[in-house]
């Protein structure tokens, strides 16, 4: 967006994203990764929603 998201501790937030040029994601790899850390936030391969090297911070927190 073109502005910043901010939220309560606590609350639900959704991070908004898009594909240039459009295309379904369903069959891509997502992965999103702190970049000071270059450790996994979330990874999303083939349709789902991948946990085994999440961040221990963002287990059970995060979903695409």
């Amino acid at each position: 967006p073109g502005h910043p998201v901010t939220a309560t501790v606590g609350q639900d937030v959704v991070l908004p994203c898009h594909l240039s040029p459009q295309h379904d994601a369903r069959s891509l790899e997502v992965r999103w990764i702190r970049d000071e850390f270059s450790e996994t936030v979330h990874h999303y391969r083939n349709g789902e929603d991948l946990y085994g090297e999440q961040m221990e911070a963002y287990a059970g927190r995060t979903e695409l």
